[in-house]
């Protein structure tokens, strides 16, 4: 393992482990090892690991790299003990061999195993037959012994009742650490937490079981090579002296962490691995007994399952929310099923779609003569009506418009049957608009009427907008026409397009009209309109053959 010793111009010390292939260094937040001194440039340079070499390499910088006394401007490699100077930083490599660290693993079953098990057995176990006089300090000794396992099942009940409250995934990092802590020998620990895959770590702050002078404590050193094995064995070690190898005795970075002693558990749970628990002791070598790693280990062990509950009911109510925002905008069938098969595609498709637009005619001039309050209450009213057909209908709500509304159907799921959906929904807008104007003079509203526009065709469906505002919409032809017919369409009428009424086929009341010219197009297009004043309910249009095309009726332009 290669680190960087960094002395920075107050005369401090840190450590960076080299564990990426390629590590930024400069004033910028960005980069991996932030150097936040005016000498230095906001990207300064890079570190690159290739294969077993180290190589370093300007980015430009005003003060440039010098190694070793002489300033470097091309990609150069490093070798043990280069110093590199960076504005008024100065960075020494060190290359580690860890081969020489002492690790083993946790022995069970243990004393404290029998412990458990011993419930029949009297307190004080049976003596052997000793020689006179030992009966009087055996039995001090095993009374300690007792006090002492006595006290680590404490600390398993502790941890038992601390981590089956409920807890977040940091309250229960602080608990087990804090837990931890008070198994004897422990000055101080943290938990590294993995991603889903098991790969980048993210380590919890330190705690200390004596808070005061932590500032001053060494920084901890987490050998990649004992993380790599509790990773991969899942298993708890035991790091029993980490300075008894001679090759150890020069380098420095072991001198500031200052570690002779450490205990290392993975966080298990159902099917994954959450990370670590790591403990240690600065001063003494064989700071823990195969005791305290078991005692130790069941807590990790509880912590696991304790992470795993609390990440099982973080996604279950990230999935409640997340289909909650998504039936704000589409019908709760589609939001269903964009849960149940997440991976659709969300943006720049290009498919067929059926888009529908609504308008409320006339409304400027009428809130002319309302107050504010009433204008919002009526839109409010409308809108939330309007929305729930659309659902109902299995569309999706693009945007509120001023008292216009577009929707869309067949995006990001096709139902097969979308433009009949569209229809549908045009026909039940105007239906509950009948019913709304029933109490308009009960509740001093004016009569609303709406004029609606219906076109199918191909759209680009996808995230419109920049990376801090998205919007999910349709654009196209296809949606200009759409609000063309609207525009078109009188109150209470429906107008749809020719590609509409062939998706539709025969189970609307459709009316043809005269070829009308809209704004955009150079030639005419043909309209129908749709009738939806004769049945109750338009559930009832899917039954009825297809009338005869009756007569040309001209078309009004309405007023807006």
């Amino acid at each position: 393992m290669a680190r960087l010793i960094i002395s920075s111009p107050d005369g401090k010390s840190g450590i960076l482990e080299l564990n990426k292939p390629v590590l930024t260094l400069g004033r910028g937040n960005a980069n991996d090892l932030v150097l936040n001194d005016s000498s230095v440039s906001r990207f300064h340079a890079v570190i690159k690991l290739k294969e077993n070499s180290i190589f370093i390499a300007d980015r430009g910088s005003t003060n440039g790299l010098v190694l070793n006394g002489q300033r470097i401007t091309h990609e150069t490699e490093l070798a043990n003990g280069d110093i590199v100077i960076v504005g008024r930083y100065e960075l020494r490599l060190e290359a580690v061999d860890e081969k020489g660290i002492q690790v083993r693993r946790g022995k069970w079953p243990s004393t404290l195993n029998q412990v458990l098990q011993r419930h029949g057995d009297s307190a004080v176990p049976q003596q052997d037959a000793k020689a006179p006089g030992s009966d009087q300090l055996d039995l001090g000794t095993r009374i300690k012994k007792l006090k002492r396992e006595n006290y680590l099942l404490t600390v398993l009940y502790e941890a038992g009742k601390a981590l089956n409250s409920r807890l977040g995934l940091n309250g229960i990092c602080e608990q087990v650490v804090s837990l931890a802590c008070r198994i004897e020998g422990v000055e101080r620990g943290f938990v590294m937490l993995f991603d889903e895959q098991g790969e980048g770590a993210t380590q919890t702050e330190v705690c200390y079981r004596d808070p005061s002078g932590a500032d001053n404590r060494p920084q901890i050193i987490l050998s990649k090579s004992v993380l790599e094995l509790v990773r991969r064995e899942k298993q708890p070690i035991l790091i029993d002296d980490i300075t008894a190898d001679e090759r150890f005795s020069g380098s420095e970075s072991m001198k500031i962490s200052g570690l002779r002693s450490a205990m290392c558990a993975p966080l298990i749970g159902t099917d994954r691995i959450f990370g670590i628990l790591y403990v240690d002791n600065m001063e003494k070598t064989s700071a823990f007994t195969q005791e305290e790693l078991n005692v130790f280990a069941l807590v990790a062990a509880q912590a696991g399952v304790a992470i795993d509950n609390t990440v099982a009911h973080e996604k279950i109510a990230q999935q409640s929310l997340q289909r909650s925002a998504l039936e704000r905008f589409l019908s709760p069938e589609v939001a269903e099923m964009v849960v149940a098969n997440p991976d659709i595609r969300l943006g720049g498709v290009n498919q067929e779609v059926t888009v529908m637009f609504a308008d409320i005619r006339g409304f400027t001039h009428m809130s002319e003569n309302l107050e504010p309050g009433r204008v919002v209450e009526i839109l409010n009213e409308y809108f939330t009506r309007v929305t729930d057909v659309i659902f109902d209908n299995s569309g999706t709500l693009d945007k509120y418009m001023g008292d216009a509304v577009m929707a869309v159907y067949g995006t990001p799921i096709s139902k097969g049957n979308d433009a009949a959906n569209a229809v549908n929904s045009a026909i039940q807008i105007q239906r509950l608009l009948v019913e709304l104007n029933r109490d308009a003079a009960a509740r001093k509203w004016p009569e609303l009427r709406v004029g609606i526009g219906i076109n199918t065709g191909h759209a680009i469906a996808g995230n419109i907008g920049s990376p801090r505002r998205l919007d999910y919409t349709v654009v196209g032809d296809a949606v200009n026409t759409a609000q063309r017919l609207m525009s078109n369409a009188t109150g209470g009428q429906i107008l749809i397009s020719e590609s509409t009424a062939r998706k539709v086929g025969t189970v609307f009341d459709l009316v043809r009209l005269p070829m009308l010219k809209v704004k955009g197009r150079s030639e005419s297009v043909p309209v129908f309109s749709v009738g939806w004043a004769e049945k109750p309910d338009a559930s009832m249009a899917t039954t009825k053959k297809r009338r005869p095309i009756r007569g040309a009726t001209q078309v009004r332009k309405a007023s807006t």
